[in-house]
């Protein structure tokens, strides 16, 4: 049957603000547009949250065993639902104790389920080692504002720094930011959930936050200036999303970003791109000074992201594709046999599938 209307469950595996860009704005927008969307936060009992004949999407599931991830697909085909991993970064960049889980259980979240749904093509290709079907769905930019230009004509420059887990970026630029601060008057930093920077920087030039929810958080930034994203060039940062250079777009920021996994958006931000981690805070301070030069780049980075990378442009392509997906369900379900009885050692039986 291929005529059942599609339903959508949504497991949220980490609850938190990383969620909303990735889950909570894109499922809900479907919902709004008549899809039968369900978001359930963990902890999850599969018999009360999925129901049958549902195409399930959980994020970053993370098993106890691979035994276990078996059962848990093999609970889902039984019930004819397709089972879809969300994963949108690459595994070496998570902490140590999860890669070592993910390695326990030889990667069956990825593994053992119908498809992958990740957020880039370089992660796509990454991931393809461990299941050769990877969709990739973008991330892209649900809340955009009216453009804040004026904001630029303000004497204090307030800076911005909210980068997670980029502890080696953060300390290689630490001491000529302090430098500048001390020189600098006019500058205010301003932090979040940041351990590295914060002890050395004058405290009346800084404002230090704990993470924020993902509102909250946008609107610290819309209250800056200058965004510093410093990501070193790996073959991992490379697999990340430049989201924080649309939500800067999309806040009036300028973002002095690179050397890793900006420049494949040059075309986007080549005014503020640099090519060294050690140029981030010299060409900050430029924008500091060129207030000009800021609002140009303000106003042809917010022309782009309003066209190009607004949700309500991608959710069309969602619900066409998953309709899509959902149609050849029974299609999937043989090719996940195939693969798992093949590369495996769980077997399993395609007429267990109740389409």
């Amino acid at each position: 049957m291929t005529n059942r209307p599609i339903k959508i469950e949504v497991l949220i595996n980490s609850p938190g603000p990383h969620d909303q860009v990735r889950i909570r704005e894109p499922f809900l927008g479907l919902a709004e547009m008549g899809i039968d969307c369900r978001l359930h936060e963990r902890p999850f009992i599969f018999n009360n949250c999925i129901r049958p004949h549902s195409m399930v999407f959980w994020q970053r599931p993370l098993p106890n065993s691979r035994d276990l991830q078996s059962q848990y697909l093999g609970w889902l085909r039984k019930r004819g639902c397709i089972l879809l991993t969300e994963w949108d970064d690459h595994y070496k960049l998570f902490p140590e104790i999860v890669r070592s889980k993910l390695l326990d259980l030889k990667m069956a979240p990825l593994q053992l389920c119908h498809a992958i749904h990740s957020s880039s093509c370089k992660l796509a290709n990454e991931l393809k080692e461990f299941n050769p079907l990877v969709l990739v769905l973008e991330n892209t930019i649900a809340k955009v504002k009216c453009i804040n230009i004026d904001k630029h004509d303000e004497n204090e420059v307030r800076i911005f720094i909210g980068n997670q887990n980029r502890t080696i970026e953060h300390l290689k630029i630490v001491d000529e930011l302090k430098m500048w601060l001390l020189e600098d008057k006019r500058i205010k930093l301003i932090t979040i959930g940041d351990k590295d920077i914060y002890r050395e920087i004058p405290r009346d030039q800084l404002e230090n936050y704990n993470i924020l929810p993902y509102l909250k958080y946008r609107e610290l930034l819309a209250k800056c200036h200058i965004a510093l994203l410093p990501l070193d060039m790996n073959k991992e940062n490379e697999c990340k999303t430049p989201i924080k250079l649309l939500e800067c777009a999309a806040e009036s920021v300028v973002a002095i970003s690179g050397p890793g996994l900006y420049h494949l958006m040059k075309f986007y931000n080549s005014e503020s791109y640099v090519n060294t981690i050690e140029d981030i805070v010299p060409m900050a301070r430029y924008f500091s000074q060129e207030r000009e030069q800021r609002k140009f780049n303000v106003l042809k980075n917010f022309n782009l992201i309003n066209t190009e990378f607004r949700l309500s442009k991608n959710l069309e392509y969602r619900k066409w594709l998953y309709q899509k997906i959902w149609d050849k369900r029974e299609h999937l379900d043989v090719s996940l046999i195939e693969r798992i009885n093949k590369e495996t050692e769980f077997k399993m039986n395609a007429k267990d599938f109740q389409n």
